[in-house]
């Protein structure tokens, strides 16, 4: 069984990995993005079910996919500015939401949910696994 799941890339400059997230409800992502900046008055929590942002451990995003670390958040979509109050994973997920790319894959649903579900069912060229 194959699902069709919304994700939104983003890369915060040229030459930075590419980030992405797991949009759950397409319909109030929309409505959120139609929305000013500063008068969002939907929660992410509506539309977001894991607030993680993940990247390839191949680079783009058709690898293994694995959430990234608070360290790295900050220093991948922050750096050293000082200026920057909200360093929170919620304000990272609303920077890729506002200038990411929409995206609709296919993946596969089964019982394992820790890797990236595209590479196939769990114990399918998956190191560790085993088919029961």
């Amino acid at each position: 069984m194959s699902n069709e799941v919304l994700t939104i890339i983003w890369r915060p400059h040229e030459h930075a990995e590419e980030y992405l997230i797991f949009v759950d409800d397409e319909k109030e992502f929309k409505e959120w993005r139609e929305q000013p900046e500063g008068g969002k008055s939907i929660a992410l929590s509506r539309f977001i079910g894991n607030f993680s942002v993940y990247k390839s451990n191949t680079g783009g995003v058709t690898g293994v996919l694995q959430p990234i670390s608070r360290m790295e958040l900050e220093t991948a979509f922050f750096g050293d500015d000082k200026k920057v109050k909200d360093k929170s994973v919620e304000a990272v997920i609303q920077l890729i939401l506002q200038n990411g790319r929409e995206q609709k894959q296919q993946f596969k649903a089964n019982e394992r949910s820790d890797f990236n579900t595209s590479r196939g069912a769990a114990g399918d060229n998956h190191p560790g696994t085993q088919r029961r």
